[in-house]
């Protein structure tokens, strides 16, 4: 990581934003999505940059600047280069009252500079829908955050790469890689959402066949690395090219002061696969991940290919209040919850301030009793655990049909029945540490999707063992070989 000297007036910057939020307030940085960068994370987002030493003329694009922290880092690090750079920056900036403190900061910049004979135009324009003809060397942005509706402008005029409810900081990212130069490199911090989720999937595909990462930054926290806001999304950097990448630089620290900065190059293969149906991009921490990583991509099996299927609890409760009730009725079946499972095993009823029963007169939102693994839908980066199960069995169920509320998954097998084997087999198997540690690396949300859970990988071991599960339909004790099967091949990661 290059070091970058800072320049006497970034701290002023700094204090330029935290001024600027407490004038403006919650209200105008929530319209415009903005959020500005903390001059550690600036001075490392420059120092990512590398400039080829025959190129003297550089054509740079920053899109959303904000006050321009970003271009007046990158800019002090191309002015310690000793080139003698003929640098042109373009600057887009929708936020009519901070233009003049983003001209009078990168006139400030041009009084500073040394190696670099700086021109810069201020676009007070909407990025998105401007049409832009040239292409750049360096592309770098703190993008603006929010959701945009698919019927907006700026949904529809990048509906390539959109699906559902866009957020505007994916388009940026995905426009800035069209205007981007063969030889180019593209900084960004972002929110780390797009790299899984069904929303991002077109972008993710678009991203496969366009560019590539040469590096990813991490943080190990949500809440450090912003000093002037309120960030609750993980947070990552990335860096990316055009060319061809064989290895990625996979970075992380705990916050942005980059005391504890730690880097590791890993297979770009493992990072995204062009294979997998949803292209989700998977974030390594460390060897034991990226070992991970190698045990899962090796399986040739998902749940989805052997038959299960994960759907949705179906009972809504706000949409359902005249259905459901505490009361033990006759036409009642048990509502269930993930607070009925204590240590996996359902319990029902159980007194936790949450309707136990739902009225069979809609039969829409019921399901037929079966064997099912029960899956708890959101979770967040500082639970212990990110899947967390439960085990409904058909004989344990003293009514024809049951309701599951919103906020849980449901696992059976398409076909037929689960087994009470097969059922414990795949129970362990998602209940595992290393399951759960994959599920971490793939999925940056609190949502366990249930897309994401059908593609989840299957090694050959737990395989074979579900197969030979599907004929035990009689058995009933309690099975731990799969644990052993999971231990096993937990220490092949080692």
């Amino acid at each position: 990581m290059t070091k970058v000297p800072q320049l006497p007036f970034l701290e002023q910057i700094q204090e330029q934003s935290i001024s600027y939020n407490e004038l403006k307030g919650s209200e105008h940085k929530k319209n415009l999505g903005q959020f500005f960068t903390d001059i550690n994370i600036a001075k490392f987002m420059a120092s990512l940059a590398n400039v080829n030493i025959e190129q003297h003329k550089i054509n740079i694009l920053d899109c959303g600047s904000g006050n321009g922290i970003l271009s007046i880092s990158l800019l002090q690090r191309l002015d310690t280069l000793n080139l003698s750079l003929n640098v042109k920056l373009h600057l887009y900036e929708i936020d009519q009252d901070i233009i003049d403190s983003l001209k009078s900061n990168i006139e400030m910049l041009q009084s500073h500079l040394k190696n670099v004979d700086l021109s810069f135009t201020i676009h007070q324009e909407n990025f998105i829908l401007k049409d832009i003809n040239e292409k750049f060397d360096f592309i770098i942005s703190n993008p603006p955050y929010f959701k945009l509706n698919k019927a907006s402008d700026e949904a529809v005029k990048m509906n390539y790469v959109v699906y559902g409810q866009p957020n505007i900081y994916m388009l940026f990212m995905a426009k800035s890689i069209e205007l981007l130069k063969d030889t180019g490199e593209m900084i960004f911090i972002t929110p780390r959402s797009f790299t899984s989720g069904s929303y991002f999937k077109a972008f993710r595909c678009f991203f496969l066949g366009n560019a590539h990462f040469e590096q990813i930054h991490i943080f190990n926290t949500r809440t450090k690395h912003f000093k002037s806001e309120s960030i609750l999304q993980e947070t990552i950097i990335t860096k990316i090219v055009k060319r061809q990448i064989d290895k990625v630089i996979i970075s992380s620290s705990e916050d942005s002061s980059f005391n504890d900065y730690n880097e590791m190059k890993v297979e770009n293969r493992l990072i995204i696969d062009a294979h997998e149906p949803e292209c989700v991009i998977k974030l390594p921490l460390d060897q034991y991940d990226v070992n991970i990583l190698k045990t899962f991509h090796r399986s040739t099996q998902t749940l989805q290919s052997l038959g299960y299927m994960v759907s949705t609890g179906k009972v809504v409760t706000f949409r359902s209040k005249e259905l459901i009730t505490n009361e033990h009725m006759k036409d009642t079946v048990p509502l269930i919850w993930m607070n009925n499972f204590k240590n996996k095993q359902l319990e029902h009823p159980l007194d936790f301030g949450k309707e136990q029963y739902i009225s069979t007169d809609n039969q829409s939102l019921l399901i037929d009793k079966s064997n099912y693994i029960i899956i708890k839908r959101f979770s967040s980066k500082e639970q212990k655990k990110r899947i967390n199960i439960g085990y409904i069995f058909k004989d344990k169920i003293e009514y024809a049909q049951i309701g599951l509320e919103n906020h849980l998954n449901y696992l059976y097998r398409k076909d037929d029945e689960m087994t009470k084997k097969e059922l414990m087999i795949l129970g362990d198997f998602l209940d595992s540490e290393l399951t759960d540690r994959y599920f971490r690396i793939s999925n940056g949300n609190t949502q366990v999707n249930a897309t994401e859970l059908m593609n989840l990988p299957i090694p050959d071991d737990i395989y074979k063992e579900l197969i030979s599960a599907r004929k035990h339909k009689t058995e009933n004790k309690r099975y731990t070989r799969t644990t052993e099967k999971i231990q096993y091949t937990r220490a092949l990661c080692n």
